[in-house]
């Protein structure tokens, strides 16, 4: 994992992985999140610029005795963290899996901090 959050020290490769594991490489054309009871739409292009141009990349650090030190790349905002890759070998009989999960409150502060929001469709109806 050492490797992989060397080559995401570069935002271009962040914008890559990113347009790819959560919108297929231009598949997906949108993010849309339920947040409080309220549908927030994000076209794809601003996600993936926003993210990328916000978070740190690092390994993760053992805190313990017992648990492995850059086992995760980590992608910190402002000191948090708010999304983690992570190797799974669950089991010898299965392929190595790597997990990419996101914390979705701390996502959506950095989307509603970095994006203006431009239409309030509950208003419209």
């Amino acid at each position: 994992m050492r490797q992989l959050a060397e080559l995401l020290q570069e935002k271009r490769r962040v914008r890559s992985f990113i347009n790819k594991s959560m919108f297929n490489a231009g598949e997906v054309n949108y993010l849309t999140v339920r947040h409080e009871n309220i549908y927030h739409v994000f076209a794809n292009k601003d996600v993936v610029r926003v993210f990328a141009d916000a978070v740190n990349v690092e390994n993760s650090q053992a805190r313990s005795a017992n648990q492995v030190p850059e086992q995760k790349v980590i992608f910190k905002y402002e000191g948090t963290n708010l999304a983690e890759l992570e190797m799974r070998n669950d089991s010898e009989i299965h392929y190595r899996q790597i997990r990419f999960n996101m914390m979705k409150s701390r996502m959506m502060r950095l989307l509603f901090d970095k994006l203006p929001m431009t239409k309030n469709l509950a208003t419209m109806f």
